[in-house]
């Protein structure tokens, strides 16, 4: 798991941490070292999560939920790589919702 504390009004970077037992230590050292893109895990447990938003009423309507998911790194990447997220045709969705507002 990596998350981001922080800042980011104020701050340009920030810093992660790595926890994993020594059997694995090979693999996440290749990944930070081939720089190899991350991809978000939230599309697995989005209901949940989203369901956590609107019980601790954080997520009222629709437009907050799409709202709220556009600053998760889930819609990043998104954005970055839409054909391993489920869009179809990638270039002529981002040129018709550049901002994927009807994939959300």
């Amino acid at each position: 798991m990596l998350g981001r504390a922080g800042r980011p009004q104020y701050d340009s970077e920030g810093e992660g941490i790595i926890m994993t037992a020594h059997s694995e230590l090979q693999y996440y050292l290749s990944l930070t070292n081939l720089q190899l893109p991350v991809e978000s895990q939230l599309i697995k447990t989005l209901p949940n999560h989203l369901n956590a938003e609107v019980v601790l009423g954080a997520v009222q309507t629709i437009a907050e939920a799409v709202d709220w998911l556009s600053y998760s790194f889930l819609y990043i990447r998104m954005l970055q790589n839409p054909s391993l997220y489920g869009i179809l045709d990638p270039s002529k969705t981002l040129k018709e919702d550049p901002t994927l507002k009807q994939r959300r």
